[in-house]
């Protein structure tokens, strides 16, 4: 008889043990869940269409849609995620917002924190950081994607010695800021010229001609 108590008493504290560890289980389940949920309507609200969202949570595709005509009014707009660097080296300030973007993104990449938690503090950080975004919120989580791909490299620029984002295959060795700079000042005396609209840029002022 005490073999047997003892047999049932071991089997009900196995038992007890289980059924904790599996409660265990589903309240970090949950937690996850919803953790997932709060991040992707935080990414609709800046501008993320549903297949971002599922990209960065990892919700599925009916999930992420269903959230963001919630949230919007409306089903996400079509429309693929970008897959070349054409539009950001059509514009100096649009390469330099995706250098401010990167070094953001590289500073906060040793906290372990999940990739839709990364975008969004990023591009929060990004959005305070500048006057005026010219980058939404799907070019900026391409910026890094076209460094993982060896696409983008940094380098240092030889004006101001700073680090920028450019082409692997570029000969440029200026950073998009100092070429900005450069359209309205002289490169040796730093005074005012008048940039050119068409034509090869002026390095000088008259006075350094």
């Amino acid at each position: 008889m005490d073999a047997i108590a003892n047999v049932a008493t071991s089997s009900s504290q196995k038992s007890r043990h289980v059924g904790r560890r599996a409660q265990t289980t589903r309240g970090s389940d949950l937690l996850q869940q919803a953790t997932r949920i709060l991040d992707a309507a935080r990414l609709v609200e800046l501008g993320g269409r549903a297949g971002l969202v599922m990209y960065a949570t990892g919700l599925e595709k009916k999930t992420a849609n269903r959230l963001y005509r919630q949230l919007r009014g409306a089903p996400s707009p079509p429309g693929q995620s970008p897959f070349t660097d054409t539009w950001f080296l059509g514009s100096d300030i649009r390469m330099l917002h995706a250098t401010i973007v990167w070094r953001l993104h590289r500073r906060l990449t040793n906290t372990g924190r999940g990739a839709a938690w990364m975008l969004i503090t990023v591009y929060a950080l990004y959005r305070c950081f500048v006057r005026q975004p010219v980058l939404d919120l799907t070019h900026a989580a391409f910026v890094p994607s076209l460094v993982d791909m060896d696409v983008w490299e940094e380098r240092p620029c030889t004006y101001c010695g700073e680090f920028y984002l450019a082409p692997l295959e570029s000969n440029d060795d200026q950073c998009p800021g100092c070429r900005l700079y450069h359209r309205y000042r002289c490169r040796q005396c730093g005074g005012p010229i008048n940039a050119r609209h068409r034509g090869r840029p002026r390095l000088t002022c008259g006075q350094c001609e």
